[in-house]
């Protein structure tokens, strides 16, 4: 990898001060973060090349590839011994989840659709690392496939630490609101992001001992809506409503519930969803003048998951959102 004279020197300097670097590259240029720095600069900014893929996309194809934390996530055995099925996992913040628990010391559980390239990738990560990892290919629109999720992992590890509700159907941003949306889409999108939910909880809970954690992923567009993407909008409101009706009910069987909402995120769900010349822009308007980075989530996601550190927070949405308000 080839650097500028500039950036030669900003190198020197954070290896110097003892900082935390990632490297993020691509077809362009190089880019050198510190993490212990500036936060508005911890991450590439827009404009980016511009790019489109169609649903669900694929991380390895995206320019430049979000960062998950490979280079600078580090555990301290949080979750050790720990059970954790995740969906989504092969990409976006689910693969920096997945990288984030594992290192913490939990088999993990990867639920997701067909992006097998993705999914194997983040796999043999895990597996090299000496933990382990199971892939579960399928629609969790159908529930059948969401009880199969459960299956297999009772039936592999016997037993159900923690779920991560994570996965989520994106449609394409609409120039109209409803009346360009079909019923068609407007249905997948609830059975994807909110029905599926409620399938995959109901068959975890029987096998979730006391101290387990449900995390469900909500949104920023739950608070601030935008009427061309209304379907997903909606849903993600509902999210926020299931995990607040949901947690009062399970922390008597000693499971706590939870939600994230991330802000805007560098993942395949941006370039399968928006135009080109959009995705291009992406995070640009956020007070951070840039998207996050799925490594910028998962941190939020091993405290949730941990009753080491939030054995008293239930029923709460923490918002990961790069400075908008969601209060």
């Amino acid at each position: 990898m080839a650097f500028r004279f500039d950036q030669l020197c900003i190198l020197m300097v954070c290896i110097v001060q003892g900082a935390s670097l990632t490297v993020a590259s691509n077809d362009d240029s190089s880019h050198v973060y510190d993490l212990n720095g500036d936060p508005m600069l911890a991450g590439p900014r827009p404009p980016f090349q511009p790019q489109s893929q169609e649903s669900p996309g694929l991380e390895s194809k995206m320019i430049p590839k979000p960062d998950y934390g490979y280079s600078s996530y580090n555990g301290s055995g949080k979750l050790q011994g720990k059970v954790a099925i995740i969906t989504g996992g092969d990409s976006g913040i689910g693969r920096a989840v997945a990288l984030a628990f594992a290192r913490e010391g939990a088999s993990v559980v990867i639920s997701y659709l067909n992006e097998t390239e993705d999914a194997e990738e983040i796999q043999k990560i895990i597996q090299d690392e000496g933990h382990e990892c199971l892939l579960i290919p399928g629609d969790i629109t159908e529930e059948a496939q969401c009880k199969k999720i459960v299956d297999e992992t009772k039936a592999k590890f016997n037993r159900i630490d923690i779920l991560v509700n994570n996965a989520a159907y994106h449609g394409k941003r609409l120039d109209e609101s409803v009346e360009g949306m079909s019923h068609d889409r407007v249905l997948y999108t609830f059975k994807t992001n909110i029905v599926a939910m409620f399938d995959l909880t109901r068959y975890a809970i029987p096998h979730m001992p006391k101290g387990s954690s449900i995390i469900n992923v909500a949104s920023l567009q739950a608070y601030h809506p935008s009427p061309e993407i209304l379907d997903y909008a909606s849903t993600k409101a509902a999210i926020v409503g299931f995990t607040k009706g949901l947690s009062g009910k399970l922390i008597e069987k000693g499971i706590r519930v939870n939600a994230a909402a991330p802000g805007p995120v560098w993942t395949p769900l941006v370039v399968s969803s928006y135009s080109p010349q959009q995705s291009s822009q992406h995070g640009a308007d956020s007070p951070m003048k840039r998207p996050g980075q799925p490594r910028e989530l998962a941190p939020a996601f091993v405290y949730l998951a941990s009753n080491k550190d939030s054995s008293y927070v239930v029923g709460e949405t923490l918002a990961v959102t790069g400075g908008d308000i969601t209060a």
